[in-house]
């Protein structure tokens, strides 16, 4: 069902509701405007009835009991009902349409017995006796009237007449007898006053004028109906058309089943551009953000590529600073060295030889610093696979034997089974060289030396271990920060740069060095040396 299918049918459904709802209201008024005028004519002849009765009981009446005596009474005269009703009948010529009647149940004259409606509003009176009328439109002799009621009520001095039967006037015995009437008290209901008022042919009318105006009604907005239609179709759902194919070409997608009308086409289409568009935002936002890390990746590695570029052009203009100023130094010191052993050999004193072997130490000292720049600052040294950790290791502790023994110091070695990896043999041995060193300053007096290797898993990779470890004083927190950086040193006669030189030489195997120590528990380093994958 189309969009303009759907508009004409509810447009339709309002415009036929619109003319009910109109023809309904004109109905509705003018039935109103019917009873108002029921109303008024009933009012009028309500108010000469019950002006006559008035006259009777204030004026007439007790003019007749003053001339004739208390126990005379003329109903021609005397009675407000009989005078009401004869008002009534005499007025009935002047308004044939208009029906008076003042009924009661159990009434003196069968004429005035109360019908079937009349018994049932006498009953919602005595239900409501806070209800003074009732009016409304009912069916009497199946036609339509309108009826307007009011209860009667007996005041004291209608119980003369209506009250015991033994001293009621002898002429009402005599013309009704002792039985209807009478047996009633004061505020009882006493019957019912109406007013009828035939209505059939009014609201025919009413009913033609109804039909006759919602025609009217209809057959205008009918014609308003067709050019809404034609308009809608021109403005609305052609312009809506357009925009589904322009949707559905900017998609690329054509509806396999079309939906119910064009706005539910245009819904799908445009949902699903919308998930499109959301899809490429959501393509877009991980493509920046893996962008995003791949350039912080890239600028961190040429950070770190340039840090190391300027690192490297600093240690190589170190080194071939160092290397220039080492073989500049080198040729006086081989000369001092010689010229002092040979002080040394033709001292005449003891005297003199001391002070040509404090030179000699001093030569030595310098030269080993020397040398030791040298390492600091050359390039990286190339590796050979298939290298022996533990016959490395295992010469170097060869060396030191005998210095171990000579200082009463406690040394265990735990060597476990090691694959082999590549290395450079005489730049590990420079390391195990200096951390022995290390260790035997650290226990002038003995102590507990312990070296041990194995083989571990560390972070899913294989590495080898090399534990060196002694109980001497250990080393102070803020030594311990700087431990690993040039030139510093805790000893009167140090360099400052053994332990630079390790981690420079772990750290060109692929490994890293790691210290442990506290004041007076010793030291602790562990070497880490990569596995070859083979």
């Amino acid at each position: 069902m189309g969009l303009q299918t759907k508009f004409l049918i509810g447009t339709s459904l309002i415009l036929l509701f619109f003319c009910l709802g109109g023809a309904l209201g004109l109905y509705v008024y003018e039935r109103r405007q019917l009873m108002d005028k029921a109303y008024a004519e009933s009012e009028l002849f309500m108010s000469a009835v019950e002006a006559s009765r008035a006259y009777v009981r204030e004026e007439l009446r007790p003019v007749m009991f003053e001339l004739l005596g208390d126990d005379y009474f003329l109903r021609e005269a005397m009675s407000t009902s009989y005078v009401a009703r004869a008002f009534a009948d005499r007025l009935s010529p002047a308004l044939p349409h208009i029906e008076y009647r003042r009924t009661s149940i159990n009434a003196r004259n069968p004429k005035y017995e109360s019908r079937e409606f009349e018994v049932e509003m006498i009953a919602y009176f005595r239900e409501h006796p806070g209800e003074r009328e009732w009016q409304g439109i009912m069916d009497v002799v199946e036609q339509p009237e309108y009826r307007r009621f009011k209860p009667v009520y007996f005041r004291q001095e209608c119980l003369r007449c209506h009250g015991d039967p033994a001293h009621a006037p002898p002429e009402l015995i005599e013309t009704y007898g002792s039985v209807g009437g009478f047996g009633r008290s004061a505020g009882e209901l006493a019957g019912v006053i109406s007013v009828g008022i035939p209505v059939d042919t009014a609201l025919s009318q009413l009913k033609e004028r109804a039909v006759s105006g919602f025609l009217i009604i209809f057959a205008t907005l009918f014609f308003i109906f067709i050019a809404l239609g034609v308009l809608f179709n021109k403005l609305v759902v052609s312009s809506l058309r357009d925009l589904l194919v322009s949707f559905q070409k900017s998609s690329g997608r054509q509806q396999e089943e079309p939906p119910q009308d064009e706005l539910s086409l245009l819904g799908v289409s445009f949902n699903s551009m919308v998930e499109e568009l959301h899809a490429s935002r959501e393509k877009l936002q991980s493509w920046n953000a893996t962008l995003e890390l791949e350039v912080d990746r890239v600028r961190q590695q040429l950070e770190t590529a340039q840090e190391q570029l300027v690192h490297t052009e600093k240690m190589a203009a170190l080194g071939r600073m160092t290397t220039n100023v080492t073989h500049a130094i080198r040729n006086p010191l081989t000369a001092a060295g010689g010229f002092a052993r040979r002080l040394e050999t033709v001292a005449q004193s003891e005297q003199e030889r001391r002070y040509a072997g404090i030179i000699l130490a001093e030569l030595h000292r310098l030269e080993r610093m020397l040398k030791e720049l040298l390492i600091f600052a050359r390039d990286r040294a190339p590796l050979s696979a298939g290298q022996s950790l533990a016959d490395v290791l295992q010469g170097v502790l060869d060396r030191y034997r005998s210095q171990i023994g000579a200082r009463g110091i406690d040394m265990h070695v735990s060597i476990s089974p090691l694959p082999l990896i590549s290395m450079n043999a005489e730049q590990i041995a420079i390391v195990l060289n200096q951390l022995l060193d290390n260790a035997l300053e650290a226990l002038p007096d003995g102590g507990r030396l312990s070296v041990s290797a194995q083989a571990v898993v560390k972070e899913n990779r294989r590495w080898m271990e090399l534990v060196v470890a002694d109980n001497g004083p250990g080393v102070s927190e803020d030594m311990a920060d700087v431990l690993f950086e040039p030139f510093t040193t805790g000893k009167d006669l140090g360099s400052g740069l053994g332990l630079p030189i390790c981690k420079k030489i772990i750290e060109e195997h692929g490994g890293f060095i790691q210290f442990y120590s506290k004041p007076g528990q010793g030291a602790r380093f562990h070497l880490f040396f990569p596995v070859d994958s083979s």
